[in-house]
């Protein structure tokens, strides 16, 4: 089962923050996003983006063999929230986690709506622990990982290429569970490299 809020007395020993797949450049003209039927939508990924979201599933939980070195299976997985369930559900950062989500049959929790980055990391610090994996909008995710507590020195990229779908950001506790010293996160970038194309670069 995921790790609900409130249920925590330590942080989240690891957060992963990823940007939703691939979408349409413009969502007025073809290629079309589409929903999980096939049913053209603005808000969904593209076929390639649903790619994405199948191959995450086996990076993160794979069905044989271990994880990828440096990762760790999530037990908590969120979105943004686009105003309640049904909505959120029909929106790609959803859709991105959604088969991850089937595959550790855990559900995808969505507290907060983009643009509240500042109150989501001061939640993941307070309530959650674990393994965490987010889901955003990659224009938001520098001030969500921004408003991470990191070390001393931490360079963070200010920008999210709009072109970059494929790239974990990685923040691992430094600081020990149940310790007196301040929580402080390592931060450090994985390319995902699931689908053809995928860069061995990172941001």
């Amino acid at each position: 089962m995921s790790q609900s809020a409130g249920d925590t007395a330590s942080p989240p020993e690891m957060i992963y923050i990823i940007r939703h797949g691939e979408k349409p450049e413009d969502p007025s003209t073809k290629p079309h996003g589409v929903d999980a039927d096939g049913v053209h939508s603005k808000h969904c990924l593209l076929p390639r983006g649903w790619q994405r979201s199948g191959a995450l599933a086996a990076l993160f939980a794979p069905a044989r063999g271990p994880l990828q070195a440096g990762l760790l299976t999530p037990a908590t997985l969120l979105c943004p929230s686009y105003g309640g369930p049904d909505k959120t559900a029909e929106h790609r950062a959803y859709q991105t986690i959604q088969g991850l989500a089937g595959r550790l049959d855990i559900a995808i929790a969505s507290p907060f709506i983009t643009g509240h980055e500042a109150q989501l990391a001061a939640s993941l610090v307070a309530d959650y622990s674990g393994v965490v994996l987010i889901c955003w909008e990659h224009d938001n995710i520098p001030a969500l990982a921004d408003a991470l507590p990191t070390a001393p020195g931490t360079k963070i990229p200010s920008h999210w290429p709009a072109d970059r779908f494929d790239v974990i950001w990685a923040f691992s506790l430094d600081s020990p569970a149940g310790g007196s010293a301040p929580v402080q996160y390592s931060f450090s970038q994985v390319p995902q490299q699931l689908l053809s194309g995928d860069p061995s670069t990172v941001i």
